[in-house]
């Protein structure tokens, strides 16, 4: 375990109270854990991109301008960023959608990035990972874009989850990486639960293998930081609950924290606590510019032209 006063805090999309809790997921739910009431907006139930953008900021959708009924990503690629400012204009959204989907093609990419707010959030610059609405959340648009192929039977499950479980340790790693460098807090989103719970809401035994395998690794994080606290924007409805919607978001989020016994209730709360908890120096880093290895060390070596 680290000496850090860093804040660490991992957005688990998805993570349900139920099932983490009945799976015995103990690295999840940490030494203090309770619901926390998430919110919708655009849609009936939560929507990862309007609730993880409240968290990090604070305020209402309306405020910090990521919405679900807007456009949520965009192309790296100029030229098609630039059409895609007109086709909102002239073509349906669920005929974009596809649209999209099909200019991506088959292959893993980075093609469409999400869209940030303007708000300022509570993460310390470059101190946050994949946060929607906050950083371009690289394996969240590539996420969606693997549940569409996998939706339209492109790719297999398999694919599905094992592209989905190397995202998860790159996010897992990033956060246990970050916890030592000084920031008063630090950020990851990860959405594995998430796919899973979509792509397993009526397979019990497929998805409480996800969930333990995720909790394992939640276990190195907890081994690596001081203070840590889990979130989760929204639950999942499944079969064997009865839930009405299998597939659809529940209302059943959770947080936990290993340091701190008083918790926020809603998650408009969430940023003004982590700030009230946070114990960690806040002065601005003064970093140094240039390394000790000449250019023409570097040249000789292969790494410059």
């Amino acid at each position: 375990m680290s000496d850090s006063n860093t804040i660490c805090l991992l957005a688990l999309d998805a993570a349900d109270y139920q099932l983490a809790e009945e799976w015995g997921c103990e690295n999840m739910l940490l030494e203090t854990h309770d619901h926390i009431e998430s919110f919708s907006y655009s849609s009936d139930l939560p929507i990862t991109t309007e609730v993880w953008t409240t968290v990090a900021t604070g305020v209402h959708p309306e405020e910090h301008g990521i919405v679900a009924t807007g456009e949520q990503q965009e192309w790296e690629n100029l030229v098609l960023q630039m059409l895609s400012k007109v086709t909102p204009y002239v073509l349906p959204k669920d005929f974009r959608i596809r649209l999209g989907t099909i200019l991506r093609g088959d292959e893993d990419d980075s093609a469409m990035v999400m869209r940030q707010t303007d708000v300022d959030t509570m993460f310390p610059h470059e101190a946050v990972f994949g946060w929607p609405g906050v950083t371009p959340a690289r394996h969240l648009s590539e996420a969606w874009h693997l549940l569409e192929q996998a939706n339209t039977n492109k790719i297999s499950t398999d694919k599905l989850m094992d592209k989905s479980m190397k995202n998860t340790g790159i996010e897992f790693g990033w956060l246990i990486a970050a916890a030592d460098l000084g920031y008063p807090v630090v950020g990851v989103h990860s959405h594995i639960l998430d796919i899973a719970g979509h792509a397993f809401a009526r397979r019990e035994k497929k998805l409480k293998e996800i969930y333990i395998r995720v909790d394992r690794l939640v276990g190195m994080i907890r081994e690596h930081t001081d203070q840590l606290v889990i979130l989760s924007d929204h639950g999942m409805q499944v079969e064997w609950l009865d839930d009405e919607s299998p597939g659809d978001h529940s209302l059943r989020p959770f947080i936990s924290s290993n340091f701190a016994s008083d918790l926020p209730d809603d998650m408009y709360s969430v940023k003004p606590w982590v700030e009230s908890q946070s114990t960690a120096n806040t002065e601005e880093r003064h970093e140094p510019v240039g390394i000790d290895t000449t250019q023409q060390q570097l040249k000789d070596l292969g790494y410059m032209e």
